[in-house]
């Protein structure tokens, strides 16, 4: 069993590793061997990480909407011998504002990001994996916004719903070809950007309390392993059982 979250000699991109969960994965996936290519764009909080991690760790800064900046990530995992896996986790969350004053530049700032960056990036990856005759996972962090709307954060959870539409129509194009496409629905995990943890936004879940960064980096690695290996095209809630019930509204 432990053989199958063995991921040495593996190459793991993990995008958005500058904010809470994206470290996480990153730490997770290095612990299990892997060699991790941490990407984001606060240089302070990768170079924090890579000195706690040490070896086997490359960083590479910038933004993902940025077309050079994902040929960068490929271009380091082409140094180690190319990516095995790929963990879709970038995305802006500072995205609430009322619905009735969002612009379109707003829309396709967040898009960009959340969306149309993952879009490109997978793409990117995967047509390498056909090439080199690869099989390999990609597991993206979609949000419960892409099945439940937030009040007045339409715009991120549209794209959390292009997200889940991407996994599963990325998993039925290239299952073929051994390459399995999943994702994750983390809620009520605080991010890196959350200073005080407030208790009553947790209390109404079936487990009343928040989730831990760890807690989101767990699933990521089992969904990437081979213990997983007859899955895709799934995305699984880990939120507390935020989307299992049904409430009135307060």
């Amino acid at each position: 069993m432990q053989a199958q979250f063995d991921f040495s000699d593996k190459v793991v991109v993990v995008t958005g590793a500058s904010g809470a969960i994206g470290m996480a994965i990153a730490r997770r996936f290095h612990q299990a061997g892997a060699h991790v290519v941490a990407t984001g764009r606060r240089e302070d909080a990768l170079s924090a990480l890579s000195a706690q991690l040490g070896e086997r760790c490359e960083l590479v800064i910038g933004d993902l909407a940025d077309a050079a900046h994902r040929h960068d990530i490929l271009a380091c995992a082409g140094r180690l011998g190319g990516a095995d896996l790929l963990i879709n986790n970038a995305g802006m969350t500072q995205t609430k504002m009322p619905t009735a004053e969002a612009s379109l530049e707003d829309f396709d700032s967040i898009v960009g990001v959340n969306l149309r960056a993952t879009w490109a990036l997978s793409l990117d990856v995967i047509r390498d994996w056909i090439g080199r005759g690869h099989q390999g996972a990609i597991v993206n962090v979609s949000s419960p916004g892409a099945q439940r709307a937030h009040r007045n954060n339409a715009i991120y959870d549209m794209t959390k719903g292009g997200v889940d539409a991407l996994t599963r129509c990325l998993a039925a194009d290239f299952g073929s070809h051994g390459i399995r496409v999943n994702a994750i629905a983390p809620a009520q995990i605080p991010h890196s950007h959350v200073r005080e943890v407030n208790p009553a936004a947790a209390r109404g879940l079936p487990l009343p309390r928040h989730g831990d960064p760890d807690e989101a980096a767990l699933p990521v690695l089992f969904l990437a392993s081979d213990a997983a290996s007859f899955i895709t095209g799934h995305v699984l809630p880990v939120d507390g059982g935020l989307l299992a019930q049904l409430r009135t509204p307060a």
